[in-house]
């Protein structure tokens, strides 16, 4: 399917089938799973039907993926969603995933972006969010700063429709302390990538993320 990166995903009829490859690859699969159940019926997620080593199902979401829409110039109403859906998120028990939560810790998606959400073509809110393998408990400032990287990084033309993001969100955390964020993420993912394919093109590609980032000014 359109939009898979990390991992393999592949449609057949009303499932949708994930399979896990690269590091850690049986813990995100534990850990996307672990996730899916626990939201369940409190937040837009797709349903589990199946699992199995190497692969997890799920029941398939019929949406509009967020990228396509903020190309196709929704992206004001798209971020607007992002910060509804995430401060949702972040108002969740975050016991419900891991016990062994600290003071200010809240439900981590871990990727959250509009390259996660599907929205429904008519209402225009979230159908479902995708891809939680990244999951878990922790800091709110890294799902609220990798949402600004997803537009920054990739759809430069939104970046002004943030505002929509932060409002919706009900917080905007100061520049300086998102940047860091993002930064923290690339050097993570260029240690990810590092693991998979030692000194691997994708590893100079995350590097040179973390140099655009530390360019960037608000």
């Amino acid at each position: 399917m359109r939009h898979g990166y990390t991992n393999r995903t592949d449609r057949q009829g009303n499932f949708v089938r994930k399979a896990y490859a690269g590091p850690d690859a049986e813990l995100r699969q534990t850990t996307e799973h672990h996730a899916l159940d626990a939201l369940r019926g409190q937040f837009p997620v797709p349903l589990v039907t199946a699992t199995c080593a190497g692969w997890l199902e799920t029941r398939f979401v019929d949406g509009v993926h967020g990228q396509d829409l903020i190309d196709a110039g929704h992206a004001r109403s798209v971020l607007s969603e992002c910060g509804r859906v995430l401060r949702q998120l972040h108002a969740l028990d975050p016991r419900q995933l891991d016990l062994a939560v600290t003071a200010g810790d809240v439900v981590q998606h871990g990727d959250f972006g509009p390259n996660n959400l599907l929205f429904d073509g008519d209402s225009g809110h979230v159908a479902a969010v995708l891809d939680w393998e990244f999951s878990g408990v922790g800091e709110a400032i890294m799902d609220i700063a990798w949402c600004e990287w997803i537009v920054r990084m990739h759809h430069p033309a939104a970046v002004a429709e943030l505002s929509a993001f932060f409002a919706a969100y009900g917080a905007k955390p100061p520049w300086r302390l998102r940047q860091n964020a993002m930064a923290r993420r690339c050097r993570w993912l260029e240690d990810f990538t590092n693991r998979w394919d030692p000194n691997g093109s994708a590893v100079a590609l995350w590097q040179q993320r973390t140099r655009t980032v530390e360019s960037w000014h608000e």
